[in-house]
């Protein structure tokens, strides 16, 4: 339920900006932080927002996921700032597992042509490691027709026989305790298993994945030895991520719907 003007306001100018933090709501309503934050609290309590810390974000749930086009086509540029950081934490001879997704996509069409061996679950990425020299195994089942992927208990259990050494992941939403989530089951498992038989892990996501949520939980943001993003890390609980490596991209777009 909403109290009062400002409780509209504050809900007013999510809707505008998708986040904002204590301190300039405190500024622009002319009222203090501790009443900014009671506020927040409320709005939380009635589903409106998530709170995060030192501010609060428009809530967001992931009902449906979008078609593949529609990803494609969503903060492109964004995505290919993100892809082009992952290069460094790549190296000759390894053994890569993709994630299926557009921002992955856009990582495979960048790796280095050779000397490397690739599994993925998504068509569109075995597809471009044809294109190259490079060793390129897709985990067998049913394909998808919205991602493109296969996650189903064929993919699931081949993928159980491979020591990779570099997971580069992607997630539908982030929920507002860090929880990656999926719509859908088998791609949870599918992902838990590839972050399981990983050395190494990396995820790549633009802003619009935080603070979103859908059925299925993954697993933590601190369960990642990197992550890519757009999203401003100083909005974060830093303490919960110490020991994740942020890099930051900024691509003169951001990535806010």
């Amino acid at each position: 339920m909403i109290g009062n003007n400002r409780q509209l306001k504050i809900l007013e100018i999510l809707g505008n900006r998708g986040n904002i933090t204590v301190d300039e709501l405190a500024s622009m309503l002319k009222v203090s932080k501790m009443t900014i934050r009671r506020d927040l609290e409320r709005l939380q309590e009635s589903n409106l927002l998530q709170r995060t810390h030192g501010g609060a974000f428009i809530n967001k749930t992931l009902i449906r996921e979008l078609t593949y086009h529609e990803k494609r086509l969503e903060n492109q540029s964004v995505k290919e700032c993100i892809a082009g950081e992952v290069l460094r934490f790549v190296k000759s001879k390894m053994t890569i597992y993709i994630d299926a997704g557009t921002t992955t996509y856009e990582v495979a069409t960048r790796l280095p042509q050779k000397d490397l061996t690739i599994i993925t679950n998504d068509i569109r990425i075995a597809s471009q490691m044809m294109l190259t020299e490079n060793t390129c195994i897709f985990l067998g089942g049913v394909v998808m027709k919205e991602t493109g992927s296969s996650t189903d208990f064929h993919a699931i259990d081949m993928l159980g026989n491979f020591n990779i050494d570099l997971a580069i992941m992607a997630t539908s939403s982030i929920d507002s305790d860090l929880n990656l989530c999926t719509p859908e089951q088998g791609r949870q498992l599918i992902k838990k298993r590839a972050m399981q038989n990983s050395d190494k892990r990396i995820l790549v996501t633009d802003s619009t994945k935080f603070f979103s949520k859908s059925l299925y939980k993954i697993c933590n943001l601190s369960d990642f030895d990197v992550v890519i993003t757009d999203f401003p890390k100083e909005k974060l609980d830093l303490q919960k991520l110490e020991t994740v490596e942020f890099v930051g991209v900024s691509c003169g777009i951001k990535g806010g719907k």
